[in-house]
Parts: structure tokens; C-alpha cells; sequence
């Protein structure tokens, strides 16, 4: 089994940030309310199609990215908001091989690096049922 994005997360942390939250597309899933006027947001960016590879939900991403987050473009680009971006990318993988690869394109990283956007990766390695081992 090649590695699939199981699910990718955005969290924003502001600092200042008044009135509703952005929409990036769509609203977030969650904001939560800190401390010293701290808020932040998670969006949903996983993708629509279950089993896409590591690459190719990148690529799709990319492009997403850029045209809501690049310096240009960005709702949290004011100074005083001090946006921290996060993308959390879940990954599935087979337990059962010895290893297992997969390559990051540059077009993502890049997009990445333009709009300040730092990379978490989960790694998710299912063990098999037990009880499907007993029938």
C-alpha cells in the first residue's frame, strides 16, 4: 500500500484578531479562545477523495494554499495579528512492510515556505484486527 493523507489540519494562532473568523475557504472547525487575546482556528483541508497519495494531495493542496494564504493574500497578514500557521498532515502507511517512502514536491514546499506555514506529520501504522485473526 503506497501512503495516503489520511488527514490534513490547518491551525492558525492569532494574537489581537477581533470579530468573526475567516473563512479559508469555508469556516473553521473549531476557534478557541486563549489567554492576552490569544484565538485560534483549525480548518478541515483533507481531502474529498479517501485514498489519495501523500503526493497528490499535496499538489491539490498547494495550489489551495497559495491562493488563501500567500504574503499577498493572507487574512492574518496585519503585524499585530502575529499568526503562527501549522499544516498537520496525517499520513497512513502499511505496518506490514519493512518501510515505506514517500516525497514531498517542491511546489508544496515552496508554497509552504512562501506563506510561513510550518509541516507536522503524523505517521499512522494500523496493526491488524485481533479478532479478525480468531474466526
Amino acid at each position: 500500500m503506497e501512503p495516503v493523507a489520511l488527514g490534513i489540519v490547518l491551525r492558525v494562532e492569532v494574537r489581537g484578531w477581533t470579530g468573526p473568523a475567516p473563512r479559508l475557504p469555508n469556516e473553521p472547525v473549531r476557534a478557541d479562545e486563549g489567554r492576552e487575546g490569544a484565538r485560534t482556528f483549525i480548518y478541515d483541508l483533507s481531502p474529498k477523495d479517501t485514498g489519495l497519495s501523500v503526493t497528490d494531495a499535496c499538489l491539490r493542496l498547494s495550489s489551495r494554499l497559495e491562493r488563501l494564504l500567500a504574503p499577498e493574500r493572507t487574512p492574518f497578514g496585519e503585524p499585530h495579528h502575529a499568526a503562527r500557521c501549522t499544516l498537520e498532515f496525517g499520513v497512513l502507511a502499511d505496518r506490514e512492510t519493512e518501510s515505506f517512502s514517500y516525497s514531498w514536491p517542491l511546489e508544496f514546499l515552496a508554497v509552504l515556505v512562501d506563506a510561513g506555514i510550518e509541516l507536522n506529520v503524523s505517521h499512522y501504522l494500523p496493526t491488524p484486527d485481533e479478532e479478525d485473526g480468531d474466526a
